[in-house]
Order: C-alpha cells, then structure tokens, then sequence
C-alpha cells in the first residue's frame, strides 16, 4: 500500500465530506479510519497493524513531531497540498498502555473563507464593539467551537496598522498580517517565556493560543495588568466555570476584577434539519459585567423557540 497516496486520499475525501476530524484509532486487531457528522460515524477504510503505524508515522513526519516516541501526547501542524489548494491540518497524537497510538486529524478552514452560522447574529455584534476596549478578553468552549477562528477574525478586523502577536502551540491560522510565534518546549520557549518577550514588541493585540497552567495565567494577567489587549482561550463548560478555573491556577479575585474585560462562551449545535441541511450553528454566552452571570439557558430556549434546534438538542445542551 502506497502510503504517501493513501494519507492524500484521506485529505481528500475529509474536504469532500466537509469533516472537521478525521480518527485513526486502533479497533481490536485493525485500525480504524473514520470521522463523526453530527452523531453519526462515517468510516473510511481499516488497516492493519503495520498499515496504520505507517500512516500515523507519515503523518507525525510532515507534521514535526518526534516519530520515535510513542508514549507522550504530541501536537502537530502541517499544510497539506491537495488538488493545487492548501489545507492547514492540526494533529494530535496519544499512545496507549500497549503503545499503540491513536491519531486525530482537525481539518482548519482557510482564515476568512469559513462561514460561521450565528443562531442570535447580534451577539457577534456586541462582542465585535466589546473587544476594542484594553484588558484581557477569555474565549471558552468545547473542542471544535471555533474560539481560535473568532479570535483571529477579531483581530484581523481591527486597524491594518496595528500590532498583532499570536502565540500559540501549534500555530493553526497562517495569517500574514500577524507576528506569529510557537512554543517549544525542548529550548524553554514556553507560553511564559514567549509572552514576556512579546511585551517588549508592544503588541496591540496579543493573542494566546491557551492558557493551561499557573505560568501562562499570571503572564497573561500581567500582560493584561500592563494595559494590553488580550485575548486567550481557556478550558471551562460556562461562563461561572472561568473564574473557578482562574482561581485554580491561582490567580487572585482582586486581579480577576481588575484584569478582565470580556469572556466569550460559545458552542457548535446541530441545527434542524429543517432549518439547514447538514450545518451547525454556534450559539454564545457572553459576559462583559465582571460577574458569573450566565445567560446560556435562556438563549438556548430562544433559539429552540424559533425553531433552529430540535427537542433533542435542546435537551442535551441545557445540561451542560
């Protein structure tokens, strides 16, 4: 088997399919290519054993992470060329207690060509005028929800003069107009050290790819502290869950009100069949008060109201 051919026929019918993700995983004594639309599972092919340690090592190659191990998690980015286009793949990589490892393929639309579905259009338009002001703006939701996309379009949306920094771990977005850095944890260049050195660039907007440990929640506060706008993506299931989750990095109540501005809460919902065929819609919950006040549960019952969700749907995400 031509593996170099079988990875681009991959590539291939993911953007066919519109897929965001694409699993190669091991399933009992075979490994398993296939992705998810909505609740429903697509397989593409099955593989051996040595079939897919073959796929999942070219994967690792182009996208420079480190073919030789197998036990740590590894993340990974790569441009994929395909039928004369680009496509920006982010990858990601688990070994598991057998070593055998698992590969996950994130599909990154061309910055600026994604048409996002808003359910309430105009709380896109707030969060558009919010963000001009200074401080530290928290972009939050589950994996897939677009937060790393609407920072980007926020930021590209601001003045051409102005100094745009990202710091991310891998870099998803090319975009030209921006300082783009990537961590690397073999020579120190951690989010810490990064955003330290960004400072001195005085960047007008600094972007921060995550904030996932004490280190990179203090820099970003000191960053914000200082009077840069910043905006970063944090782990957490609702707007209260922001500040329990800063609390626990150890970041104090006191720099907490003076330091936050905005955070942004958003969600990918399936919308109704009826309504659109095939597509999401992303809903959000938006707070610029410097409280844990949440309004998800009443837009959500807005949007099921009109009609853009099903009973189902509406169901499953007011418990979340």
């Amino acid at each position: 088997m031509d593996i170099k051919q079988l990875s681009l026929n991959i590539i291939a019918w993911g953007i066919k399919q519109g897929i965001q993700d694409v699993y190669i995983l091991p399933r009992g004594d075979k490994i398993q290519v296939s992705a998810r639309r909505g609740r429903n599972r697509l397989i593409f092919t099955e593989l051996t054993d040595d079939e897919g340690e073959k796929l999942i090592f070219h994967f690792k190659f182009i996208g420079s992470m480190d073919v030789g191990e197998k036990r740590q998690a590894q993340v990974g980015a790569v441009t994929y060329r395909i039928n004369d286009e680009d496509k920006r793949l982010r990858l990601s990589t688990v070994g598991d207690f057998r070593q055998r490892e698992s590969l996950v393929i994130r599909f990154l639309h061309a910055f600026g060509n994604s048409q996002e579905n808003y359910f309430l259009p105009q709380q896109l338009r707030q969060v558009r005028e919010r963000v001009k002001h200074r401080g530290l703006h928290l972009f939050c939701g589950p994996v897939g929800s677009g937060k790393t996309t609407l920072m980007y379009k926020l930021a590209k949306e601001t003045d051409r003069f102005q100094q745009v920094i990202t710091i991310e771990d891998p870099v998803e977005i090319e975009e030209k107009a921006f300082l783009q850095l990537q961590t690397n944890a073999k020579i120190n260049l951690t989010y810490d050290v990064l955003i330290k050195a960004c400072l001195r660039h005085r960047p007008d907007i600094l972007i921060i790819g995550e904030i996932r440990d004490a280190l990179t929640a203090q820099a970003a506060i000191r960053a914000a502290l200082t009077g840069h706008t910043v905006f970063a993506t944090l782990h957490a299931r609702s707007i209260g869950g922001v500040y329990e989750r800063l609390l626990e990095l150890g970041i104090q109540q006191r720099e907490i009100a003076e330091c936050i501005t905005g955070i942004i809460y958003q969600r990918l919902l399936p919308c109704k069949a009826t309504f659109h065929e095939e597509q999401s819609g992303l809903l959000m919950d938006c707070n610029f008060s410097k409280t844990t006040d949440s309004n998800w549960l009443n837009n959500l019952r807005k949007v099921w109201a009109y009609g853009f969700i099903d009973d189902q749907t509406f169901e499953q995400e007011k418990e979340q």
